[in-house]
């Protein structure tokens, strides 16, 4: 039987709302002019927690069953009380920064009328935008008559080379990442993305393979994508992890999408599960080592096996 999740029986649904806002905070959210309502905060803040609360979203292993600790309210020591764990799931964060991604799309007149629309309503039209997006990539010739019109230097900057013609560059400016968005059919140039920081995989020929988003001030990853929104392809893997452990080393955290190259998020930050993967240089360095040296063995390896001992108890009763 579906728990029922309102204020009434999640503890600690102000936490929940909380985080929502955080992931809104940190992307370029449309604004009208004066003071008029933020349509995109508004909606997700009213139509998403609805969804939320009517089990349209869902939340999964982020809500857990509360343990009632004496001296607590009476009313938590009932059941079907709830927590947020304050971690949203991956496919959630990246469900908010999408719908975002979209609504940035959409007129002033368009915006204003989100408010009216229920989370079930925008879904399928940011899975219809999806599908035009994807239709626009994987064309090559297309992708070569617009990548011909770009210069070296003046619209994308090369950062790192690698044998095979494969380099990083650096978008410059927003025709450059328009064209990112055309060929490999997701929101980049599409709007929303004109401070951020792009960086994309070209190939010997200049067509793209994965696109990366970066906030280089902050220093913070905050997507990995390969053509039409899905993980980078294995070819561009190895190429992929050099790039993010680069800068990783260098002080960035992933805040999202790591999963894309096989990492695991662990209290907001990811981490690579299986250093193997990573260039011998980095193999031995402090932040790769946190995971297999310390988070693994202390905190996920002991929740493992108390795991495994309560389900032999559970099939020993039977």
């Amino acid at each position: 039987m579906k728990r029922p999740l309102t204020e009434a029986n999640l503890t600690n649904f102000k936490d929940l709302a909380t985080a929502i806002e955080a992931i809104l905070d940190k992307k370029d959210i449309p604004q009208f002019a004066g003071s008029e309502v933020n349509k995109v905060r508004n909606w997700f803040i009213k139509k998403y927690i609805q969804a939320i609360k009517d089990d349209e979203v869902d939340l999964k292993s982020a809500i857990v069953p509360h343990k009632y600790k004496e001296g607590e309210p009476e009313w938590m020591n009932k059941a079907d009380i709830l927590d947020f764990t304050g971690e949203l799931p991956n496919d959630i964060v990246d469900e908010i920064n999408h719908i975002i991604d979209y609504f940035v799309t959409l007129d002033q007149n368009d915006l204003r009328k989100i408010d009216r629309e229920p989370y079930k309503t925008i879904k399928d039209k940011v899975r219809e935008w999806d599908r035009e997006l994807a239709s626009s990539s994987g064309d090559s010739k297309k992708e070569d008559d617009l990548k011909k019109n770009l210069v070296d230097g003046i619209d994308y900057r090369v950062v790192s080379t690698y044998p095979g013609g494969l380099k990083w560059v650096y978008l410059l400016n927003d025709e450059a990442k328009k064209v990112e968005g055309d060929v490999m059919g997701h929101c980049v140039g599409k709007g929303g993305y004109s401070k951020a920081d792009i960086y994309s995989l070209f190939d010997s020929k200049n067509r793209s393979h994965v696109t990366i988003e970066t906030n280089d001030k902050n220093k913070e990853i905050k997507q990995i994508k390969g053509k039409g929104n899905r993980a980078p392809v294995d070819k561009y893997l190895p190429a992929t992890i050099e790039f993010v452990a680069g800068r990783i080393m260098d002080g960035y955290n992933v805040i999202a999408d790591g999963d894309n190259i096989g990492m695991m998020k662990h209290q907001n930050e990811f981490h690579f599960d299986d250093i193997n993967v990573l260039p011998e240089k980095y193999r031995d360095k402090t932040p790769f080592r946190k995971w297999v040296d310390i988070i693994y063995p202390t905190e996920i390896y002991p929740k493992q096996q108390k795991a495994i001992a309560s389900l032999i108890d559970r099939i020993k009763e039977v």
